[in-house]
């Protein structure tokens, strides 16, 4: 199934809001080390910060350049989410790794759309994969009970 790049950002703004509650939530339950627990504070504030930007719908008037700069976007956190588990080790870094690899992959999509618009295809299953190793990241991070809605 082919997206168009509206309907692209639009899923992955969804996305993005729901890295908010994937990422880390409260952290009253995290008996780790103070890398662990300053690693996944810090992933929660860039999840935040993310969702509070959040991906811009495309400029009519140059689709390439908003697509290429939502991208950048998306690339940058995921940057922010493996560094800081590589600062927390453990369970945190595989969990970080992952959903920064599945954060890329959308990134990477939105890139390709922008250069090639008749090449893209859909990313639900890359939302699924983020969705999953967002709530593997927030068990990592010791929440239990997660529900995302």
């Amino acid at each position: 199934m082919r997206m168009s790049a509206t309907k692209l950002v639009g899923v992955l703004a969804i996305g993005g809001a729901m890295l908010t509650s994937t990422a880390c939530g409260p952290l009253d339950a995290v008996t780790g080390g103070g890398d662990k627990k300053a690693a996944c504070d810090n992933i929660k504030s860039a999840a935040e910060q993310f969702a509070g930007s959040g991906l811009a719908q495309p400029d009519m008037n140059n689709p390439t350049a908003s697509i290429s700069a939502n991208a950048q976007k998306l690339s940058d956190f995921a940057a922010k989410v493996r560094t800081e588990g590589q600062n927390a080790g453990g369970d945190v870094q595989s969990a970080a790794t992952k959903f920064a690899a599945d954060v890329d992959s959308a990134a990477n999509a939105m890139r390709q759309m922008a250069s090639n618009p008749s090449s893209a295809s859909s990313s639900m299953s890359s939302i699924s994969s983020m969705q999953q190793s967002g709530q593997a990241l927030s068990k990592a991070c010791g929440i239990s009970g997660f529900r995302l809605s």
